[in-house]
């Protein structure tokens, strides 16, 4: 379940690929049983589906996280903690805009813990099927810091004059 290290990254360096990169680098070269030369390869995970946060490695202090998986064709289960949000996206190549490389699907975390700061998401990468017609999928969990609400109160304008003053003046002129 663990990453797989081959080089340690430069300090302040994150691991972050795109998505294209998942897809390109790393999620087809798997399909195709070709090396991965990258500093992290996504480690192995067939019931991430099913794995709750705090059993991920590194937890709470890692907001993301990459594995491979067989993509399971049905999603909804009883042990299942996330659920699809949206429709899927395609991932295109970023030098060729028309070039569908990949296929996004969202999932949300369903088991919210109280005090959490993140909104969990996980990302299903998967190949379309002119590529490959495996069932293999590159999942990439990530939280996204939730921001406190704040109410907003338009700032008060006070006009140039004062009423009063105005009403003076055209009590004068009369």
């Amino acid at each position: 379940m663990e990453p797989i290290i081959n080089r340690p990254l430069p300090i302040g360096v994150v691991f972050r690929p795109t998505k294209f990169e998942m897809a390109n680098i790393f999620l087809k070269k798997r399909v195709l049983g070709q090396s991965i030369e990258a500093p992290r390869v996504p480690g192995d995970c067939h019931d991430i589906f099913s794995r709750r946060l705090r059993e991920l490695p590194g937890y709470p202090r890692e907001e993301h996280w990459y594995y491979f998986c067989r993509r399971r064709r049905n999603q909804v289960t009883s042990s299942n903690l996330w659920t699809p949000t949206g429709e899927e996206t395609n991932v295109l190549d970023p030098k060729n805009r028309r070039l569908v490389v990949a296929t996004r699907r969202r999932f949300t975390l369903l088991e919210k813990q109280e005090g959490e700061e993140y909104d969990w998401f996980l990302d299903e990468i998967r190949l379309p099927p002119t590529v490959s017609h495996s069932d293999w999928v590159l999942c990439h969990i990530l939280g996204k810091k939730i921001e406190p609400e704040i109410e907003y109160f338009p700032p008060l304008i006070e006009s140039e004059y004062d009423e009063s003053e105005s009403e003076d003046e055209e009590s004068v002129d009369t």
